[in-house]
């Protein structure tokens, strides 16, 4: 679903997501995980890397006790293309390392003028790495417990991404969705949209990249007040965001966190700072 290099991740390790290459789901957790060896040498760094920061166990063990009707894999393995999914038949969430190495080369590639917001390289990694593993198990979410969703799947999948993030506390909010925002914003930059794409399933990164912002202005307006001061953020979209984020919020109540049963407190609280977030050159 979109576009990352060598991994410094210890990223996304710490914070929400608070040996062998697989692991079986066990009676603690529904969920097994899986490194798989890469073929391609230019994601080997990203492999040992996830594997010494025990990134899946941390995302496993965050749904431990959850109770759903049959066992779930998340992996990451190669792919042959950029992209993360989640896959109803067999209930696997992927990742796949061309993600990561995409999202690695863009923290890489960001002007020194993205300073201006506080953010570092490891941010505009963490920022798309978070928002990819929580935007795919939402559609695991959806599908394992039957949520009913009116709208685009794809874009109930974002709404449910961007309210987790904003629970990790107003500055750390703050970075992570300014990192989020300047992923879409290039990318809608350098590949202007054809006809035909606003025909997918996703919406165009324009159009993420507004919502995202809209949804992040609404649920708190002076920590994100500098979006529409800066003109990121249409005034005119700006003043119908807080009733945005209110219906996303409600919903989300109603339906996702009854639907996470047997998990501890689901997005009730927010979360720990994410403290060990860190990004290596290649």
């Amino acid at each position: 679903m979109r576009r990352i290099l060598a991994l410094g991740l210890a990223v996304a390790a710490a914070g929400w997501l608070g040996g062998s290459d697989s692991y079986a789901a066990t009676p603690r957790s529904p969920i097994a995980i899986a490194y798989v060896k890469p073929k391609e040498a230019a994601h080997e760094a990203i492999y040992e890397k996830l594997k010494a920061e025990r990134i899946l166990e941390r995302i496993r063990d965050r749904f431990a006790g959850w109770q759903i009707p049959r066992p779930m894999t998340i992996k990451v393995e190669e792919c042959g293309e950029i992209n993360a999914a989640y896959e109803p038949s067999d209930t696997t969430l992927t990742i796949c390392y061309e993600y990561l190495a995409y999202i690695q080369e863009l923290a890489h590639d960001i002007p020194p003028a993205g300073a201006l917001e506080g953010l570092t390289p490891a941010n505009y990694v963490l920022g798309p790495f978070l928002e990819v593993v929580l935007h795919e198990l939402a559609h695991a979410v959806f599908d394992l417990k039957k949520v009913p969703i009116l709208g685009r799947e794809e874009d109930a999948a974002d709404q449910v991404a961007t309210y987790v993030l904003l629970l990790l506390g107003k500055e750390e909010a703050r970075r992570v969705i300014s990192s989020l925002a300047v992923m879409y914003a290039g990318e809608a930059k350098d590949t202007p949209p054809a006809l035909k794409d606003f025909a997918d399933e996703h919406g165009v990164p324009a159009q993420r990249f507004f919502n995202l912002l809209c949804m992040s202005y609404g649920a708190d307006a002076k920590t994100f007040a500098f979006v529409v001061e800066k003109n990121y953020l249409p005034k005119a979209r700006a003043e119908l965001c807080k009733d945005e984020y209110l219906q996303v919020k409600f919903a989300i109540d109603r339906l996702v966190i009854p639907a996470l049963k047997g998990i501890r407190n689901p997005l009730q609280q927010r979360t720990a700072p994410i403290s060990r977030a860190t990004a290596k050159a290649k």
